[in-house]
């Protein structure tokens, strides 16, 4: 009986060893095909110039993925980026044309505290109310788009206000603004992911959230800070973009929800929660960016971009699903 279980030990360990998380690989392999195939077609895909620029268009992006990624730790979801981005985008704007040279700072307090109060809103109706995220996060975004065109009156809110425009189009050194901002919040949010109990915690209730609760964590108040958190990160990418625009409408961030979504995704962090991290977002954010960039760089259609970029992320996601586990989201 002994040589038997010890045969069997030394045939199981090593093919325990050999096992591969294959969600880890998929990102950094999409990402360097993307630049190996975009450079082949347009040599100038690779030039600094044209990376500065993905970093700039892409500042609002890693922003909204960076604060989403603790949501999906914890197995929930946020659709609600789109119209959130368009709130904080207008009421940005319009508050920089009151205030004028003024307004930077005073407009990124803004719209950051608008995506606040509307994340304190979705963890509050998921956490206690015990709402599904999906239809809380997706009914949200469209109260947000709605409040957006009223006190827009559905027309596009221009400005011409230098310390506002800088906020999204300026640089330090070679280093656009935005790519700075991105830094800074990758930075606060590892910080707080890894450093601290909330963080550790958002693993252990993506694994089994009643296990957790009966081992004392609070998890209703630690889903609450998960959502507010996103909705604060939204809120200051939605000033950010309207900033390297110069204009805030009630249509930005379309479609930011789900490139947000798919860019955790590919970056390893797993839908039914409990596993990823925020440094792994940002390869699946370049893959995002880069198929934007180099589409347009190739001249493709807007049409067929969507239509490839969606093929792309739809298998990129799939192979890095975690597709052992039975809970999708929660």
């Amino acid at each position: 009986m002994k040589g038997t279980l010890s045969a069997t030990s030394h045939k199981t360990a090593p093919a325990a060893r050999r096992e591969i998380d294959y969600s880890l690989i998929i990102a950094p392999a999409a990402l360097v095909i993307c630049v190996i195939f975009f450079t082949i077609m347009n040599p100038r895909f690779i030039s600094l110039d044209n990376l500065m620029n993905i970093l700039r268009q892409g500042g609002p992006l890693f922003i909204v993925s960076f604060g989403l990624v603790g949501v999906i730790l914890i197995g929930s979801i946020d659709i609600s980026s789109d119209g959130l981005l368009s709130l904080a985008g207008v009421s940005a704007v319009m508050l920089a044309n009151i205030v004028q040279d003024g307004g930077g700072w005073l407009s990124v307090l803004l719209g950051t505290g608008i995506g606040l109060v509307f994340g304190v809103f979705m963890g509050f109706l998921v956490s206690y109310v015990r709402l599904p995220s999906f239809l809380v996060t997706y009914g949200t975004s469209t109260i947000c788009r709605g409040i957006a065109l009223i006190v827009s009156g559905g027309i596009a809110q221009n400005t011409m206000f230098v310390q506002f425009k800088k906020l999204g189009s300026g640089s330090v050194g070679f280093l656009p603004t935005l790519a700075i901002f991105s830094a800074v919040i990758l930075i606060l949010m590892v910080v707080l992911t890894t450093k601290t109990k909330y963080g550790r915690s958002l693993y252990a209730m993506g694994s089994n959230e009643r296990v957790a609760g009966l081992c004392g964590l609070p998890t209703r108040k630690y889903k609450l800070i998960a959502f507010t958190v996103a909705g604060a990160c939204t809120g200051l990418a939605g000033v950010l973009m309207s900033a390297r625009l110069g204009a805030g409408t009630h249509s930005q961030g379309q479609g930011m929800s789900l490139d947000a979504i798919a860019a955790v995704v590919m970056g390893g962090t797993s839908l039914s929660g409990g596993k990823g991290s925020v440094t792994r977002t940002i390869t699946g954010v370049f893959v995002i960016l880069m198929l934007n960039n180099g589409l347009n760089l190739m001249g493709v259609s807007p049409h067929v971009q969507i239509l490839v970029k969606g093929i792309v992320v739809i298998l990129a996601v799939a192979a890095s699903s975690d597709w052992k586990s039975k809970d999708i989201v929660k």
